[in-house]
């Protein structure tokens, strides 16, 4: 029987893109590729998006960056907001979204508006070519609305931060699902803060002896990464 696998040759790797200075960031494309990549992933799985949607940009041979023409042809036919809207919305299967319209209607009903700068998107906005790209993300910023409203409350925001912070102070508390998710990620944050104090003390003041004479310090790095997943799991299902 051969040797167990070394646990640390079996951890999953991953690549970490380059990290460009502030001053050379795109936001414009940073936010059109986010919000393509959440839609695609909702609307196949993240596990069956197909190839040649994986990655949305494609460069010409002026060196100029365009969104794909199938990526283009999804948007403009609305398949892509059907396939995510009828799960995130819920709607019933014998009556499937079909269409644009359809979507900001579903989305409407749920007291979501699809809006880009202050006016409402229609069906003819979304049709348009070449394609009015503001409308677009507006449609898939109202859907990623649709999905956080449907994933988080405010209760459970709320029921989670009082399992690790005993203080609360009414003017503190969240009043929308917005506030919510933003008073969640504070409270966590003090929290890690909290427990990276306390590892901070336990290396300076209790370092323990193991049986063989070398020096081990406790570790809080899994406890970290565990109390983060519990938390989102917690607020979410």
């Amino acid at each position: 029987m051969g040797d167990a696998a070394d646990p640390r040759e079996m951890r999953k790797t991953f690549i970490v893109p380059a990290i460009k200075p502030f001053d050379h960031y795109d936001f414009s494309r940073a936010k059109v590729a986010c919000n393509l990549a959440w839609l695609v992933a909702k609307a196949f799985g993240t596990e069956n998006v197909p190839e040649e949607l994986r990655e949305p940009f494609y460069t010409d041979q002026y060196d100029q960056e365009h969104i794909k023409p199938p990526v283009v042809n999804l948007l403009l036919s609305a398949e892509l907001y059907c396939r995510a809207g009828s799960l995130i919305l819920k709607s019933d299967a014998a009556k499937p979204l079909l269409g644009h319209d359809a979507v900001i209607q579903a989305l409407a009903q749920k007291g979501l508006y699809v809006t880009d700068q202050e006016k409402l998107v229609t069906e003819r906005d979304l049709h348009k070519k070449p394609i009015q790209m503001s409308a677009h993300l507006a449609m898939i910023d109202t859907l990623m609305m649709a999905y956080t409203v449907e994933m988080v409350s405010v209760e459970k925001v709320i029921a989670c931060a009082q399992q690790y912070s005993a203080f609360f102070q009414a003017t503190d508390l969240p009043y929308d699902i917005e506030d919510a998710v933003m008073y969640w990620i504070n409270k966590v944050n003090e929290h890690l803060k909290d427990i990276m104090e306390q590892e901070q003390k336990l290396k300076e003041h209790h370092t323990v002896e193991s049986p063989g004479g070398q020096k081990v310090y406790i570790s809080m790095k899994e406890k970290k990464s565990a109390f983060v997943c519990v938390c989102y799991l917690d607020v979410s299902s």
